[in-house]
């Protein structure tokens, strides 16, 4: 029998986890778009208290694009429409009950026929405990409330790149529980999800006990004091130095935590932590046997096809550093030519969840995964995207307007080229790091300690220039390295068979609704047309904005003594006053006007002269003058 969604979906109430997301946002739109008859959901919005929760969700997501085309058919009846359907609860996923009273919580899951959860920490190595909070903790918190209803359902949204280091077919009734990429080499090994949580919990208590090594407060004492003198602080404040040390430490266990999380995830096949997380997310919910549930995983998530609009994109995507990386006049691209870069329009993957979700509402046994992916139906090697980058790149420059005319006319000519990774590393983004930093300590050798007047000045700019080519070389470097996985290292062909079998269940007069036709995707069209233009116009500014130098931090002194006490340590040696007397040249370093003011302090001290005492300061423009005032 055929499955009419709009029939299925009316009446219903969801509990919708993670809808202030880039795909969360655009899923719940396009459920109250396609399906107005659905019953009321109850949307997540994390904030420190309930109030704030309805300001943010009609003031952030209701306020998004993402809601244009609601906003477009309801006219002045949106908001009303809006405040009938959704009721924004003040969630975070990482909380038992979501945070919320167990009172509260139990009426809420009374009340709900299905829970999607779109939460995830989505950063690639975010510090072990951070990931483990919302893909793991999350799971199991969400799971414990599935439990509070009357029947359990859950659609988990993943990512297809829970599959790890590997290459060849992903198929979507491979096993999940007791799953790692690894499996094949380490025979005879069991992965136990519970086991690897308590082993990720000791991990993090391992790092925090490594930080209260005596070597260790050592060095962040050292970090500390580096910081003060690079600020210009008083680095022989002790009660400044304490929340200094403090922060130093939190920062390393936050690196320590993510050091250790990363090697057990790749020691297991992952790529990072986001996937290796993830994955134990999954495993915790395909153990569940009294819970309808299925697991949604995208691909690679990009601009829209045509819902909310096409070109939609927002925040951090996996193509926008690289695209931006080309727009910056980069011209070489390590890739794997015949690699399958396998991206899906957001409309497509929320089409899919809205697909599952429909499916888990009146089947008690759907299928445990179905993959929103797009190359095994619609291949795209990474090759053509090269070129398509480059068309653009070329595209991009010629309209350019700002910057070199030259430069401009000169990118516009170079073409975009995919290289091996050994190519790339001789004569490109590597080759200049190591180019710029060989200059940049040279630079640091040729500054005079003592400041160099206009020479030091000189060198100070060059540097200034040099700095910033390491800077933008770095930047690029760091960026292949991290989407290495998905463009070199493993050609994946992931599968969408249980996709396309429930799609065809549905009734044709309703598969609008729920969009998801990949092989119809004109890849130039959408990458030139639509997928580029919405990065430019989206993505990209904030993009660019965030990788912008930020200014080294200005400390603000407390007082005039405190500038004072803090200047003749950091600059002893440097010339603090010069005057010519008498045909004479007399100077002061520093370290002599803090000698001369404390002898003066001194001296005022023994003729009874203290604070709130009244004086008058009367003398000619000399160093005198200002040695007194300090000693006063």
């Amino acid at each position: 029998m055929k499955l009419s969604p709009t029939e299925i979906y009316t009446g219903k109430n969801i509990l919708f986890i993670g809808g202030t997301g880039f795909v969360g946002k655009v899923t719940l739109s396009m459920l109250l778009n396609n399906f107005p008859n659905v019953g009321k959901i109850y949307a997540t919005v994390r904030a420190r208290n309930q109030d704030e929760s309805n300001n943010r969700f009609w003031n952030s997501v209701v306020t998004s694009p993402t809601f244009d085309p609601l906003r477009e058919h309801y006219g002045n009846a949106f908001e009303h429409f809006i405040n009938e359907k959704v009721q924004p609860i003040n969630g975070d996923v990482g909380n038992e009950f979501l945070g919320l009273e167990e009172a509260r919580a139990r009426q809420i899951m009374a009340d709900v026929d299905v829970i999607i959860n779109s939460a995830g920490n989505v950063t690639f190595n975010p510090p072990l405990e951070s990931a483990l909070r919302t893909n793991v903790v999350g799971m199991q918190n969400v799971i414990a409330l599935s439990k509070l209803m009357k029947r359990p359902a859950i659609v988990h949204v993943s990512t297809c790149f829970v599959a790890g280091i590997r290459s060849g077919s992903i198929w979507e009734n491979e096993t999940v529980e007791g799953y790692f990429p690894r499996k094949t080499e380490l025979v005879g090994t069991k992965f136990d999800v519970e086991k690897e949580i308590e082993d990720c919990a000791r991990l993090s208590e391992q790092a925090r006990q490594e930080s209260d090594d005596a070597v260790q407060i050592a060095k962040f004492r050292e970090l500390a004091r580096q910081r003060f003198e690079e600020e210009g602080r008083d680095a022989d404040d002790e009660d400044d130095l304490k929340s200094a040390i403090f922060r130093e430490r939190k920062i390393w266990i936050r690196n320590r935590t993510t050091e250790l999380g990363e090697t057990r995830a790749k020691y297991w096949g992952w790529t990072n932590i986001y996937t290796y997380t993830k994955s134990l997310g999954e495993q915790l919910l395909a153990k569940e046997r009294d819970v309808v549930k299925t697991i949604v995983r995208p691909s690679i998530v990009e601009s829209s096809v045509n819902y909310p609009f096409a070109g939609w994109n927002e925040g951090f995507t996996t193509t926008a550093p690289l695209i931006l990386i080309a727009l910056r006049g980069q011209p070489v691209f390590p890739v794997n030519e015949k690699l399958i870069l396998d991206i899906t329009p957001v409309d497509l993957v929320a089409g899919a969840m809205l697909g599952a979700t429909m499916k888990v509402l009146v089947d008690d046994a759907p299928p445990l995964v179905f993959q929103a992916c797009t190359g095994d139906s619609n291949p795209n090697d990474m090759k053509r995207i090269v070129g398509l980058v480059g068309l653009y790149k070329r595209t991009h420059f010629r309209e350019k307007d700002t910057g070199s005319k030259i430069l401009n006319a000169v990118n516009a000519r170079i073409e975009a080229t995919p290289v091996t990774q050994k190519s790339y590393e001789l004569l490109s983004a590597p080759m200049f790091t190591r180019i710029a930093k060989g200059a940049t300590s040279f630079l640091d050798k040729a500054t005079p300690k003592w400041g160099g007047g206009n020479f030091g000045n000189v060198v100070k700019n060059i540097k200034k220039s040099v700095e910033e080519i390491e800077r933008t070389a770095t930047e690029t470097e760091r960026a292949f390295e991290l989407f290495k996985p998905f463009m070199i290292d493993n050609e994946y062909l992931y599968r969408a068979d249980n996709v396309r079998e429930l799609m065809s269940q549905v009734v044709e007069t309703e598969r609008h609704l729920l969009p998801w036709k990949p092989e119809k995707l004109d890849w130039y069209d959408y990458w030139l047309n639509v997928h580029f233009p919405g990065l430019k116009k989206w993505v990209l500014p904030q993009l660019e904005e965030d990788l912008r130098l930020q200014p080294k931090r200005i400390h603000t002194y407390k007082d005039l003594l405190d500038l004072f006490e803090t200047s003749t340590k950091r600059f002893s040696t440097r010339v603090a006053m010069r005057i010519e007397r008498d045909g004479k040249n007399e100077q002061y370093t520093f370290a002599d006007l803090r000698e001369l003011a404390n002898r003066a302090a001194g001296f005022f001290a023994k003729n009874d002269i203290k604070q709130n005492s009244r004086v008058i300061l009367f003398s000619y423009n000399a160093p005198e003058w200002g040695l007194t005032y300090f000693g006063i």
